[in-house]
């Protein structure tokens, strides 16, 4: 079976969400709008969030329309749950917990991003995703060297006249 590639996935990160000062300091709620834009501007997905944060339980809403390949139109309400773990020097970090399924098992993984996997979102593991690098063989993984610069390295290393 073949991996999506991650880079063109719609991700949503806990990390992006702090940034962006999405997430609340203390007990209480934000909400707002993502958009993804790939290639030209015709091709956007949006997804709206509100993002509560409360002593016994956390979690992002997310409120969306998928379309299937029938263009079948359903609006989606769909709830992921934050966990927390707390920060060497005060503080807590947040992650999202995968609501998803795979074999038959619930995930329940803590993941920093989730992406979008059919109408909903999940880790990399349930989704059966991978990053581009993932795709190389082990040969070419770690190494990002082109044909321009074999050529001149081969230009300043070849010895054309022998010296003796």
């Amino acid at each position: 079976m073949t991996r999506t590639i991650a880079e063109k996935c719609n991700a949503l990160s806990i990390y992006w969400l702090n940034k962006n000062h999405c997430i609340p300091k203390h007990t209480g709620s934000t909400s707002g709008v993502i958009t993804w834009t790939f290639g030209n501007s015709d091709n956007k997905n949006s997804v709206g969030y509100t993002i509560t944060i409360n002593e016994g339980e956390s979690n992002i809403c997310l409120q969306y329309t998928h379309t299937n390949q029938l263009n079948n139109k359903e609006d989606m309400r769909y709830k992921i749950n934050l966990a927390t773990t707390t920060c060497n020097f005060s503080g807590v970090r947040y992650w999202f917990t995968c609501p998803l399924s795979k074999d038959g098992k619930y995930c329940g993984r803590r993941v920093g991003v989730v992406y979008s996997i059919g109408k909903y979102f999940g880790c990399r593991h349930c989704g059966n995703i991978a990053y581009q690098a993932q795709m190389k063989s082990g040969k070419w993984r770690g190494c990002s060297i082109t044909f321009p610069d074999i050529e001149k390295a081969e230009r300043e290393i070849k010895r054309y006249y022998y010296k003796g």
